[in-house]
């Protein structure tokens, strides 16, 4: 009985994976609400998009490609999505990561530096988005 009760479990919580994993819920879906309020104290600062770049091309682009143009290990960051998530939830996930999927966290870079690669993402000079295959 116990064997079935966990099975059933198991495939009870599989299918709620899938379930999530097909609604396309992403990471920065599940950042608390006043994590999203944050505002980005380096907007609009060309400084800051430039050692964002330089910052994001050492740390992240070894998973999310450089310039954030491809998809590696991590998703391509060039969408519309990352570019018009509010600054506070990317800085969010880039502190904490997405351990579940392999972003590590990286509460460690100063936070300066976070917020620099905040600002590169929103505004740097990364190429207009790839668009998508029709399904």
């Amino acid at each position: 009985m116990r064997n079935r009760l966990a099975a059933g479990t198991s495939i009870a919580i599989l299918f709620a994976a899938l379930a999530v994993s097909a609604a396309g819920i992403t990471a920065l879906d599940r950042v608390p609400p006043k994590a999203r309020l944050r505002p980005n104290p380096l907007e609009g600062n060309p400084a800051a998009v430039a050692a964002g770049a330089k910052l994001f091309e050492q740390h992240c682009a070894v998973c999310h490609a450089p310039g954030a143009k491809n998809r590696l290990r991590g998703p391509a960051l060039d969408s519309i999505q990352v570019r018009d998530a509010p600054p506070g939830a990317l800085f969010w996930v880039i502190t904490n990561g997405v351990v579940r999927r392999g972003m590590p966290p990286w509460s460690k870079l100063p936070e300066p530096q976070r917020w620099q690669i905040v600002t590169f993402l929103t505004g740097g000079e990364m190429p207009p988005p790839a668009p998508r295959p029709a399904p």
